[in-house]
């Protein structure tokens, strides 16, 4: 069964992929590796959909908003996306529960899956 990829649907396409393969990188660094190897790529995925979902909301509410107010909103919430999410790592990076490069890989788990999500398109149109 083909599933037709579009702009309403595009948003859960991206995230379901990523969250399948959040659960396979995890469900194999536990399996080949060892549970900091798994946590660490949770971790990294969990952070990178949860920053894109929160892009994703300051953007919709940005577009909504008069263009002097939208400014202001959407620096605010940049400082506080990148405050919380510095924070996060540096917890993560620090401590030693974690496998550092299964952190990094569980962060590409968005682009990871754009990337497939266009090579996946492409291919289909022939191009």
């Amino acid at each position: 069964m083909m599933i037709t990829i579009n702009e309403d649907n595009l948003f859960a396409v991206i995230i379901k992929g990523s969250l399948g393969l959040l659960a396979f990188l995890t469900l194999a660094g536990w399996a080949f590796f060892s549970i900091q190897v798994a946590l660490g790529a949770l971790v990294g995925g969990c952070i990178a959909i949860a920053n894109f979902f929160w892009i994703r909301n300051v953007l919709q509410r940005v577009l909504q908003q008069a263009v002097g107010k939208a400014t202001l909103y959407a620096q605010v919430r940049y400082i506080a996306r990148l405050s919380v999410t510095g924070l996060l790592l540096y917890f993560v990076i620090t401590s030693s529960w974690f496998s550092l490069s299964a952190v990094f890989i569980g962060l590409s788990v968005i682009v990871i899956n754009i990337i497939a999500l266009s090579l996946y398109s492409a291919l289909r149109a022939g191009g």
